[in-house]
């Protein structure tokens, strides 16, 4: 009965007072990014030129409805309105739809540039910095670290201005896509993907023992992206290697889709990614100082029930 009774408190101070996980607080989302955050912005720059078929619903989206940043923010139940994500935007000043209208659309240098007059200071703002895909898929670059060197930039920038909370997810396979799977530079691109992917995790690693105060956190699309591929049902997907929307076919299931175009998910798999990155931003729950000191008075307990003649090597503890 002694026995049962320690252990039942062991037991019911774990179950009253569990270490678990809490959403972050912050006051609103700032974005900036390429077309994977974009919420219009191209779309205003080119006449709803791109993206290219945003005509069939007209949201401005690089997709088919709301994307990851959207679902992120009506997680947390605050405003994403400061969004200065762009398509075609690189890690630098090259945007690769530029060359397409004669009208200036920034990279991300430039994004900074458009803010930096009225620069947004809000330290419990949660700052969101993704991009690179356009800067290997269609800026020719092939050095992973020029791209997380920019990225590194950008980030110094926004703690310089007071972000305490920075959220950085990097890339998902880009030889997988359905503009370049099972093309010759499928495999380049993967090998760029895993060199970006491997820089940016050191480069976060770095820039967070020089800024212990600032929560720098990596959002891993990549290992997401991996195993929705591995194993789509689980994810209710039916295909993850086609695109839905094309010039001449649009699929009656879009749901069932990873991706919306020959780049971008559907919002189905943004949906995803946001709910990942709400996962990400969570913190631990800290331990009651109720629920710390009942276990510790409980172990206190075992102990003095545990004789010492009966403590032998080799023997089980054996408790009167």
């Amino acid at each position: 009965m002694k026995r049962f009774l320690v252990i039942s408190g062991l037991i019911l101070g774990s179950s009253l007072f569990p270490v678990g996980a809490i959403a972050a607080t912050f006051s609103q989302i700032v974005v900036y990014g390429d077309s994977l955050s974009d919420v219009g912005k191209a779309a205003t720059a080119t006449g709803n030129a791109a993206p290219p078929y945003s005509p069939f619903f007209g949201n401005g989206r690089f997709s088919n409805g709301s994307i990851w940043i959207e679902y992120l923010a009506a997680k947390f139940g605050i405003s994403a309105n400061n969004n200065f994500a762009v398509g075609g935007a690189t890690s630098g000043t090259a945007n690769t739809i530029q060359p397409l209208f004669p009208v200036p659309i920034p990279g991300l240098v430039g994004i900074e540039d458009e803010v930096i007059d009225n620069p947004i200071t809000d330290p419990d703002a949660l700052y969101v910095v993704w991009g690179g895909a356009n800067d290997y898929l269609g800026a020719g670059v092939i050095d992973p670290t020029i791209t997380v060197g920019n990225l590194a930039t950008h980030i110094q920038t926004l703690i310089g201005r007071g972000a305490k909370n920075i959220l950085v997810p990097n890339l998902a396979n880009l030889g997988q896509l359905p503009v370049t799977l099972g093309t010759p530079n499928a495999a380049g691109l993967d090998l760029l993907t895993q060199g970006h992917n491997a820089g940016l995790a050191a480069s976060i690693a770095n820039l967070s023992s020089f800024f212990p105060s600032v929560k720098l956190s990596l959002l891993d699309v990549n290992s997401l992206f991996n195993r929705v591929v591995a194993n789509p049902s689980n994810f209710g997907f039916d295909n993850v290697t086609n695109q839905c929307i094309t010039a001449n076919f649009l699929c009656t299931t879009p749901q069932t889709y990873l991706f919306w175009d020959d780049i971008h998910p559907t919002t189905t798999g943004h949906q995803l990614i946001g709910d990942l990155a709400f996962e990400t931003l969570q913190v631990p729950e800290p331990t009651t100082m109720l629920g710390s000191l009942f276990a510790l008075g409980s172990i206190v307990t075992l102990k003095r029930k545990i004789k010492p003649s009966k403590l032998k090597d080799k023997e089980l503890v054996k408790v009167d």
